[in-house]
């Protein structure tokens, strides 16, 4: 059965590329002024440094997931009812996230880190979710083959798994969990090494 498929992904690129401009945007909202005299500011600034972090590491995982995203759906040619669905879901992941980002520099807990790192594995896994059902159904561009499809869809486990590998950091140490989300670069790389040809991603 044809679940109403389309030849353009135009509208769905709009919707998500219009919902990643206001996530990014909320995630500043959750610094406020100090209410202090003018002597306790550099203080109660400094206090700040949870919330600074947690809103630069989020900004910058966002901002990659909205590359990602954006370099998918150049190879995502045709949809139908169902990726609609997939990536509404992949959107509400990453509109959830400004709420966690703010638990985390609030109270900078081993719970609420873990609550941080599971909606990141959600991002990227509902993420790379649709784009194994594009593949699946022959929704990618001619470029992509079958076995380069899914080797691309591994590289989108890459993010998730690091994520919720901070999860058992966390409960030896907070700080090395924070720092963890590094190990995503080299990890990348790595990827791109003995898989050159899923670059074109």
């Amino acid at each position: 059965m044809r679940l109403l498929e389309g030849e353009d992904t135009t509208r769905m690129d709009a919707l998500s590329d219009g919902l990643f401009a206001i996530v990014l945007t909320l995630l500043v909202l959750q610094f406020e002024i100090p209410d202090v005299d003018p002597g306790a500011l550099p203080g109660a600034l400094t206090a700040q440094w949870p919330l600074l972090f947690s809103y630069l590491l989020s900004f910058a995982v966002v901002g990659l997931y909205w590359i990602i995203h954006h370099n998918l759906f150049q190879n995502i040619v045709r949809h139908d009812r169902v990726l609609l669905y997939l990536n509404l879901l992949f959107l509400l992941t990453v509109s959830f996230l400004p709420f966690p980002t703010e638990l985390l520099g609030t109270y900078g807990t081993h719970f609420t880190w873990t609550l941080y790192a599971i909606n990141f594995a959600f991002v990227g896994g509902s993420l790379t979710l649709v784009w194994c059902y594009a593949v699946a159904r022959d929704f990618t561009a001619e470029s992509i083959d079958r076995r380069l499809g899914w080797l691309i869809a591994v590289r989108g486990l890459i993010s998730p798994v690091v994520f919720l590998f901070s999860i058992g950091v966390a409960a030896i140490s907070l700080e090395a969990a924070f720092f963890t989300p590094i190990l995503i670069v080299p990890l990348q790389a790595l990827w791109v090494r003995y898989y050159p040809g899923g670059t074109r991603s």
